[in-house]
């Protein structure tokens, strides 16, 4: 039976480029005009990029980029918000969707957030800091902490400092749980679409290439091996590294649920217990090292004699 598009807002939303540009516009400047609700409202706007893409064609999605583009600097009387829409929202959001293009499940999707969370690592690491290195960094978290300075004691400060090189890892590793969000978002927003009762892309068939885990051997290597600045750059993709599997982990634990057929409310719990316990989120992200390295899916998935 063919899926038949719905109604409501999403069949609104794609009904024209006017529409989704002005829509994605509106979004888009509130996250910059209302700093508390950024977050989400950028996390909508990538994914309704995503979701233009892969459902109304490339073309429209250009089309998008001109009018949310122009819309957003008339709306913010801010000619760079422009720019920062093409960048910060735009594009990931035309590269998401076509990584859902690309396949019916997330392979695609993975190369778009390494490749992107790569480049986002290498511009923070080199391109802004303009290579003064991890003191940049910890000059902009003194800056930053400035204010507040009668409050937080020496020995906090002493912590801060000693995170801050750590800042584009942290950041490029947000960015990864953005994105990924956002790709869910507009896939499922993509299947309400067309009337899908079930989703056809489910989250517990995502997988990392299997030759990724060199590269995490290499750099456990090299930030065990190497000192000072040397190892900053590591570090800091040590953090990008553990972050991709730790997507790998959740993807697991998706199947695992889904193969003992335990309610939805069972994962809210679960994603409940790592924002109190963000601890375990070390544990999720070794449990995508060995699903990858020891194959757990298909173990748990062999038919039982």
């Amino acid at each position: 039976m063919t899926a038949q598009p719905q109604g409501g807002v999403l069949r609104w939303f794609l009904s024209g480029r006017w529409q989704a540009g002005l829509s994605i516009a509106v979004l888009f400047s509130l996250a910059g005009l209302v700093p508390f609700l950024a977050a989400p409202l950028f996390l909508n706007c990538v994914a309704l990029v995503a979701l233009v893409t892969v459902q109304a064609g490339r073309k429209e999605s250009l089309e998008v980029l001109v009018i949310a583009g122009i819309a957003s600097m008339l709306f913010t009387l801010n000619p760079w918000f422009g720019l920062m829409f093409v960048l910060v929202a735009w594009l990931p959001g035309r590269l998401l969707g076509e990584g859902l293009r690309w396949d019916t499940q997330w392979s695609g999707v993975v190369w778009v957030l390494m490749g992107l969370s790569l480049l986002t690592l290498v511009l923070m690491l080199w391109v802004v800091p303009l290579g003064a290195g991890p003191g940049f960094w910890q000059n902009q978290m003194m800056q930053m902490l400035k204010p507040l300075s009668a409050e937080i004691s020496k020995a906090q400060m002493a912590a801060v400092l000693r995170m801050a090189p750590l800042l584009p890892g942290i950041a490029a590793a947000g960015l990864v749980l953005l994105w990924m969000l956002a790709a869910l978002l507009a896939s499922r927003w993509l299947e309400r679409y067309q009337g899908l009762e079930r989703p056809q892309r489910v989250y517990g068939n995502l997988e990392l290439p299997g030759w990724l885990i060199w590269l995490v051997v290499a750099t456990l290597l090299g930030v065990s091996l190497l000192h000072g600045p040397w190892a900053w750059p590591l570090q800091n993709l040590g953090l990008l590294l553990g972050t991709w599997y730790l997507l790998q982990g959740l993807s697991f634990v998706h199947l695992w649920f889904a193969a003992r057929g335990w309610p939805a409310m069972a994962l809210v719990g679960l994603y409940i217990v790592l924002i109190l316990l963000s601890q375990l989120l070390l544990v999720l992200s070794v449990l995508g090292v060995l699903d990858r390295v020891f194959h757990l899916r298909h173990r748990l998935l062999r038919p039982r004699s």
